[in-house]
């Protein structure tokens, strides 16, 4: 076997240019700061980005189908103000988190409507429905932050489950069921069918409304569980909760390798893009460097795997370089 050809059977590895700048960076930083591998930060860094990786299981499925859903930075508060107000009328613990399940769900069901019934574009409704939000949150709480939990409701925050913080074990369990459902469960692959071409899906007797109601709810109830979360980790709820973190779940989605246009994506490119935004962060808290420089990092790196991924795509595929960056560029 040739070295060329050597080199595009590697390159047959899934979001091999994300997963290189990945170690790249750890590597880095475990030379030049020791403690970056150390077990303490590695469950900072999971903590710090468990939110986010929870609602980015429910975000694949939703861009995998051609959708989006910006609601979810609406929903995330909504819950935890909800699970608060719950508590605090003592209605229990169980039925404060599932009353606020069922409210985040009913958000997903309203998005999920305005898109089969209406024809009104994900980006529009959603967009909507998180502006909405926002405002109801804000009248809910007159902008005050909801405290007084009970001790038992801080497990879902700050709990452990066989010494694993539980909101990462929560996740790895939800990340591998959904891996197992978007591999073998026809129900589930039929995101592909109708991200794909949606038109061939419906003429194959696939039920795209009631599919669509399936992933916006399921995707409101994820955002419905981080919240819970949120709240439970700082023992109170605010309207400040969730500021931008729609945007930096669709981001790992995205750098995972889910097409935009949709039919493209699997949930271990979606791990590996949260790995990715999580070890970002935590390079800054590490380094002690401004936090205003963030943005200007994550994209350097961000345009690295994007253009490592391109150049393993024209070897994967055998095609010129050259051509495949004027394809690319144009």
């Amino acid at each position: 076997m040739s070295l060329n050809e050597k080199f595009r059977t590697i390159t047959k590895v899934k979001n091999l240019g994300l997963l290189t700048t990945i170690v790249l960076i750890i590597i880095g930083m475990a030379i030049f700061f020791p403690r970056f591998l150390s077990p303490i930060n590695i469950e900072i860094l999971g903590m710090g980005f468990v939110q986010e990786a929870i609602m980015a299981l429910g975000m694949t499925l939703i861009i995998i189908s051609a959708g989006i859903d910006l609601s979810i930075a609406g929903v995330m508060p909504f819950s935890a103000i909800m699970v608060g107000i719950f508590l605090n009328n003592n209605f229990g613990i169980t039925v404060s988190i599932l009353l606020a399940l069922l409210l985040s769900a009913l958000v997903g069901f309203v998005n999920a409507q305005m898109i089969n019934r209406l024809k009104v574009h994900p980006f529009i409704c959603t967009l909507a429905t998180l502006t909405t939000l926002r405002g109801v949150n804000l009248v809910i709480t007159k902008g005050e932050t909801v405290t007084g939990f009970p001790p038992a409701f801080y497990f879902f925050g700050q709990g452990r489950v066989f010494g694993i913080p539980f909101p990462i074990f929560l996740f790895a369990v939800m990340a591998i069921a959904f891996t197992y459902l978007l591999k073998n469960h026809k129900y589930f692959q039929q995101v592909y069918f109708i991200g794909g071409n949606i038109n061939s899906a419906r003429y194959s007797g696939i039920n795209i409304d009631r599919f669509i109601i399936f992933i916006y709810v399921l995707n409101s109830i994820l955002a419905g569980i981080a919240g819970i979360i949120t709240a439970s980790q700082y023992i109170s709820a605010n309207t400040g909760f969730g500021i931008g973190i729609e945007l930096r779940v669709i981001t790992v989605v995205i750098i995972g390798g889910v097409s935009l246009s949709g039919g493209k994506g699997n949930i271990g490119g979606t791990i590996l893009g949260i790995l990715f935004l999580a070890i970002i962060n935590n390079t800054f808290v590490q380094t002690g460097a401004p936090t205003y420089w963030q943005e200007v990092v994550y994209g350097s790196m961000l345009l690295i795997a994007v253009f490592l991924e391109e150049y393993i795509g024209a070897k994967r595929e055998g095609t010129g370089v050259l051509k495949r960056w004027r394809e690319f560029m144009l």
